[in-house]
Formats: C-alpha cells, structure tokens, sequence
C-alpha cells in the first residue's frame, strides 16, 4: 500500500513540474518575447527591454531608444516572428507620421517592418539579440527613410543627397 502512496506522489511531482516547464516554455516562446518587446518599445519602457534582450546587449537599449526619441509619434505592433536562414526573426511594425532630428521637425509618414533576431539563452529562454540585430534594423530603416521622402514631394531632392546602391 506504501509503495502506491510512492508512485502516486512522485507522479504527482512529476506532473507539477512538466505543468512548470510548459508554462516557462510558453511564456518564453519567440513569439511571446516578440510580443512583449513590441510592447516595450511601444512604451519606451527601458527596464522592460533590457530584460528581454541577451545579457551582452543592456547597453544598446538606450541606443536604440535615442533612435526611436527621433520619432516621436510612432506606432508599434508585432507583425509577426520568422524562420530566417536557420534563425528567428520578429518583424516589428513601425509607423511614423513625424521625424524630429534636434529642434527639426519634419512632417515625413512612412512604416518599416524592424527585424530582430531572437536567440536562445540558457537552453528554453529566448532574447533579443541586438547585435545581430542591428545592421538588419540599419537597412530596412534606410529603406524606409529613403520611401517616404519619395511619399514627399517637397523632401524629393533631399534623396537626390542619398547614396545609392
């Protein structure tokens, strides 16, 4: 009779620690971390960031904050998360109707799908990678930039300015 009292507890430990690490596994998925990094960057919220991003990267979050500070009525939404050459992407939907350069405010719209590279950290957590991160946000950015100001008549020569590839 003990030795089912035994089996009957130790199955019951068991469940509760596989119930555990399904929700862990679940509230770190790539797509949930993307959610809450779209929310975080909606909000500027700089602590919240710097909890989802890989260790190495903290001190880049105030960096990609002094970008976003030059956009100052942005919108933000998860546009969904990837399979990219073997990695994870979360594409971040951006939009802007205003870009604020010092005390220069030009009326300039436009939307750029921002990706982030998701990495595992330690085993079943996923983060945001920065550094990997960065020279993608670099080019959809620059295309960005480069299509509303063909959206804006008035800022057309300032494209002619651009470097082209």
């Amino acid at each position: 009779m003990m030795g089912r009292a035994k089996i009957s507890a130790l199955a019951l430990v068991l469940a509760v620690i596989a119930i555990a690490v399904g929700i862990i596994a679940f509230i770190n998925s790539p797509q949930q971390i993307a959610r809450m990094w779209a929310n975080a960057l909606a909000r500027r919220d700089e602590k919240a960031m710097k909890r989802l991003v890989l260790p190495k990267d903290r001190e880049r979050v105030s960096r990609l904050l002094s970008v976003t500070n030059m956009l100052p009525d942005m919108s933000v939404q998860l546009a969904g998360v990837e399979d990219q050459q073997g990695q994870k992407i979360a594409r971040i939907s951006v939009k802007f109707s205003k870009v604020a350069i010092g005390r220069l405010n030009l009326n300039l719209s436009g939307s750029v799908n921002l990706p982030f590279v998701l990495a595992r950290d330690r085993f079943i957590f996923w983060r945001i990678d920065l550094e990997k991160s960065e020279p993608l946000i670099r080019e959809e950015a620059r295309e960005a930039v480069i299509e509303a100001i063909r959206q804006n008549p008035a800022l057309q020569q300032l494209l002619q300015l651009l470097p082209s590839r």
